[in-house]
């Protein structure tokens, strides 16, 4: 009976679904086959090494490029691709992936080079369509990082459901895994006792092995020399790769970060001889540019990875074109496993952070990691005679206003852009780049006692855009904006002439750990976890650190405003807006605070919930991150931001919520009966939520949780705001009704597990469209990073989502006036009004593309400088380079 009561609960549950749009591998597979030959007629074409095409054809025949200019005629019988209003590119080359492969790191031993990717190649694997989705069309499956010599890696095409023979590129060089640093001493682990624990005995591991592979080399050149005579020396596996790479056989590939560790490797690769195609990550690359230019060893980087690991904590985005300027050959790559990555943006980001030319960066994309993989005769441009690897976009691929929307690898379509959600005819796309004025930072006298900024571009949120407007700042306030400000004309009044300039107000990250977390996997750094499942009255305002780096750095991005809140746990603490400025926690501080939930997936407080007999384990074990696919052996743990390392809700169930609520209401009671009854802080801390007159803080991920949050707020009477909430697009309706606001993470991501939808059935581009559908259900949303290095990137990612289908001016709102509506602070931020606080962005273009510059921010009416660390570490190490020349 109990069996048929389940059927029955299934049957309603897939049924409330079964309207919404969702994926199948069968929907995977393109509409447009050309057996390798076609005609992509009317794009602008970027050819990367041959300028510009503003409208051209390409035609393609077998798999080659024959011909590309205007007004090619078609051979009879070939397939026409009109790509007129689009973008056509070669297909990014993507130096770095682990996907595509079965599996990641053999990490038995210190050296395995006798291991092949090749032989676990899976052209099946879902993740490399979704490489596709994103542009890409050949990449490097490299084994893991966790040895000092990994395994063999090989260079494919991300030829997806293709024989597996097809995908290894038949020329390429064979490549082998190094890895250096804290992935292979594993440094900060307890319990291994693997040698080498040390960057010296890194160093050991390599001098030996070569020096064995010299011996090896010598005894079987002894023997072909005596003519084979006798007995050959002993054949071994390890040692066989070992001397194919001191043959010039096969290239190094190697995993790095500090300047030290590369350096050192550089000195081994030229005393013993071997080729290193590229160093990868790199992060610190800048510090020895000028030696790695002239040892001819190029860089595969993150374009502004930094802090998730001690070695990863002087990354800047400006590497890579420090050491651009220096003449080493850079490219960016993904590390990848899994998603679409937002590869093309992060290349795009040179240009804000360097000044990279339009073409550099595409070449950071394409022909330059080509050459580190040695297949730049083959791929990597547009040119005839090379594979027809292209990516077709709706927009420019450097534009937060673009996707792909087909992507061919040697004149076959292996991905067609399918617009499951109905979003592409409201979309903003952009073809032609923006110009880089490469704007320098505003100089602003910080003696005035106002300010005004006149002439400008004014963005007040809640009202129209003021054309040559005026905004007066005094006393920390906005004192009055618009067309006829009148100014005091004194030597207290400083001027800032804004010609040219936009001004906003200043952009909310509505969830991080800002100031509690600085480097994740080092706990001495780590303030924004507790101990117990149930901590109401910790409060996370009073523990940040307000020398924290990454406090300047997000207002570098102009991010000025911070929910900075605990993580751990159930009910985990209370979060604090803070600004992201100040000499104290309490001149930081602006008062509200949220009580933060990680709200359980499962349980039998609410009732049974079909939906979760559908889904993944780590729903049922109250998980509320996306999926990370990412396997086993994959030794990438610390290269994951905190709250993606975490994972779960802290280990409660529902029941267990449930109870404490009970308890806390008990307690409401009893205190209200008798005010002289005995204090129990916890409970104390319950009060204004108990009463409505605080938000509660829902963390939540399923459909199947949101609904079920929804019921614990209802039952209890709480205000409630819900983030996470991946699933928000499938319960916006009921969101809508109940007016309940949704904190989002933006998408935008392009490392490691980039932009994966949170189930296997939802469409690729999830992720992205989220803020368009809640838009469109009546939902008021935010954004939250959950990342406090990446908080001066919010702009830029949520921009993204903007090519699906959400407005530009929706877009500028959810970082300003909604966040500051959800957060309870909208009477004093989030828009730019006579008696809100002082706190502008100035920009010299679109705040949400990378040809744009952050030039000023006032911060509580007054001008506070764009210094960061990512800026000294620029100006000291470009010093270097300039001194080195």
């Amino acid at each position: 009976m109990r069996r048929f009561a389940l059927l029955a609960l299934l049957i309603v549950s897939v049924s409330h679904s079964q309207d919404l749009p969702f994926e199948t591998e069968a929907m995977r597979k393109p509409q447009i086959h050309t057996g390798g030959s076609v005609l992509i007629k009317g794009g602008r074409i970027l050819t990367v090494t041959k300028g510009i095409l503003e409208s051209g054809d390409i035609l393609i025949r077998n798999g080659k490029i024959v011909a590309i200019g205007p007004k090619i005629d078609a051979p009879k019988g070939t397939i026409v691709i009109d790509a007129k209003g689009k973008v056509v590119t070669p297909g990014i080359v993507d130096a770095h992936i682990h996907r595509g492969i079965m599996a990641t790191n053999e990490g038995s031993d210190s050296i395995v080079a006798e291991v092949r990717i090749e032989d676990v190649l899976n052209p099946d694997s879902k993740n490399l369509w979704q490489a596709l989705s994103g542009g890409e069309t050949t990449g490097m499956a490299l084994h893991g990082s966790a040895n000092c010599v990994g395994g063999q890696s090989t260079v494919i095409k991300l030829k997806y459901a293709r024989p597996v023979e097809e995908l290894p590129v038949p020329d390429a060089p064979r490549m082998i895994k190094f890895a250096l640093g804290e992935n292979v001493t594993r440094s900060g682990s307890d319990t291994s006792n693997r040698f080498p624990k040390t960057r010296m005995g890194q160093e050991a591991v390599y001098r030996r092995a070569f020096t064995e592979a010299r011996q090896y080399i010598s005894e079987w050149d002894g023997w072909e020399r005596r003519g084979k005579k006798g007995d050959p020396p002993r054949k071994d596996l390890r040692l066989e790769a070992l001397a194919d790479i001191l043959r010039g056989k096969i290239w190094v590939q190697c995993h790095s970060y500090r300047a030290d560790e590369m350096l050192m490797m550089v000195r081994l690769s030229q005393e013993f001889g071997f080729k290193i195609g590229a160093l990868q990550h790199a992060l610190e690359a800048y510090k020895i540019a000028p030696e790695l230019a002239k040892a001819g060893i190029g860089v595969s980087t993150f374009a502004d990875s930094w802090s998730f690991k001690v070695e990863g904590y002087d990354a800047i985005p400006y590497n890579a074109m420090i050491c651009q300027q220096a003449g080493v050959n850079i490219s960016v790559n993904t590390d990848g496993l899994s998603g679409m990555p937002s590869i093309a943006i992060d290349a795009a980001k040179t240009m804000r952070y360097g000044g990279a030319t339009e073409g550099q960066a595409m070449a950071m994309l394409t022909i330059n990691p080509a050459r580190s993989l040695g297949v730049d005769k083959r791929t990597g441009s547009l040119e005839v005679g090379k594979d027809g690897d292209i990516a077709i976009w709706d927009g420019h691929p450097l534009s937060v206003y673009s996707k792909c929307a087909m992507t061919l690898i040697e004149g076959e379509v292996y991905f067609q852009r399918r617009d499951a959600f109905g979003i592409d005819p409201t979309s903003v796309t952009k073809n032609v780049l923006d110009t880089n004025r490469h704007t320098e930072p505003l100089k602003v006298d910080l003696t005035g006692k106002r300010y005004a900024v006149i002439g400008a571009t004014i963005h007040p949120v809640s009202g129209p855009v003021i054309e040559g407007g005026t905004v007066l700042l005094e006393d920390g306030k906005i004192k009055q904006v618009g067309t006829n400000v009148p100014i005091p004309r004194d030597a207290l009044t400083k001027v800032i002439d804004g010609k040219g300039l936009h001004v906003y107000p200043g952009f909310i990250d509505a969830g991080n750990s800002i100031g509690l977390s600085e480097i994740s996997p080092i706990g001495q750094m780590n303030d924004n976890s507790e101990l117990g499942g149930y901590q109401p009255d910790l409060v996370a305002g009073t523990a940040v650190q307000v020398q924290s780096e990454h406090l300047p750095v997000a207002r570098m991005g102009g991010v000025l405003t911070s929910l900075t809140r605990p993580t751990g746990g159930t009910i985990c603490g209370q979060a604090s807006a803070i600004e992201n400025f100040g000499w104290t926690t309490e001149q930081m501080s602006l008062g509200n605070r949220m009580l933060v939930i990680n709200f359980p997936g499962a349980g039998t407080g609410f009732g049974f919930d079909a939906s979760l007999a559908c889904c993944d384990v780590d729903l049922l074990r109250g998980e509320y991150n996306p999926p990370i696919e990412q396997e086993h052996d994959h030794d990438h743990q610390d290269e994951l931001g905190g709250a993606q390392r975490r994972g779960g809700g802290g280990g409660g169930s529902a029941d267990d919520l449930d109870d404490y609520f009970k308890k806390a209401a008990a307690y409401l009671k009893k205190r209200t009966d008798d005010p002289k009854s005995e204090i129990d802080l916890s409970m104390e801390a319950m009060i204004p939520y108990l009463q409505g007159r605080a938000s509660v803080l829902l963390r939540v991920r399923s459909a199947s949780s949101i609904r079920n949050a929804v019921a614990f707020a209802e039952k209890y009477h709480l205000k409630v705001v819900l983030a996470g909430a991946y699933d928000a697009w499938k319960e916006a309706k009921l969101l809508a009704e109940k007016k309940i606001p949704v904190i989002i993470n933006p998408a935008g991501k392009s490392t490691l597990s980039a932009n994966s939808p949170a189930n296997d059935w939802d469409p690729y581009d999830t992720t992205f469209v989220l803020p368009a559908l809640l838009k469109k259900a009546g939902v008021q949303f935010c954004f939250q990073t959950e990342d406090n290095s990446d908080a001066f990137n919010l702009p830029v990612k949520v921009g993204e989502s903007c090519a699906y289908g959400i407005s530009q001016e929706d877009a500028l709102r959810s970082i300003t006036l909604s966040a500051a509506e959800i957060l309870g602070l909208a009477d004093r931020l989030g828009s730019i009004d006579a008696g809100k606080i002082g706190n502008l962005v100035i920009t010299d273009g679109d705040p949400f593309e990378l040809t744009t510059n952050v030039v000023g921010i006032f911060a509580n009416g007054k001008p506070l400088s764009l210094d960061s660390k990512f800026t000294r570490m620029r100006d000291q190490w470009i010093k270097r380079l300039q001194e080195a020349n």
